[in-house]
């Protein structure tokens, strides 16, 4: 049987641990899994082509006002991007 159990991670109090750790022997758990979830990360490649065509016509035009400008991590993101292009 599996079951599932979710917490938040301000939640996990060493005496919640010990408390799993006594339930899970209680009902003779032979393996326990561990997940988690992050939040996730932007990532340049997760637009959908029109959005991707409306970023670019949008970057043009600035570049044509010399309105140009991004941030230390969005160029470190653009760098790995351009640094996979041959």
């Amino acid at each position: 049987m599996e079951q599932s159990i979710k917490i938040k991670t301000n939640e996990l109090q060493p005496t919640l641990v010990e408390g799993l750790r006594k339930y899970f022997q209680a009902i003779n758990a032979k393996e326990i899994t561990i997940s988690f979830s992050t939040p996730k990360k932007k990532s340049l490649r997760d637009e959908t082509p029109e959005e991707m065509k409306l970023r670019i016509e949008k970057a043009i035009k600035n570049i044509d006002k010399n309105n140009v400008s991004f941030t230390g991590s969005e160029f470190i993101q653009l760098s790995k991007v351009l640094s996979g292009i041959k």
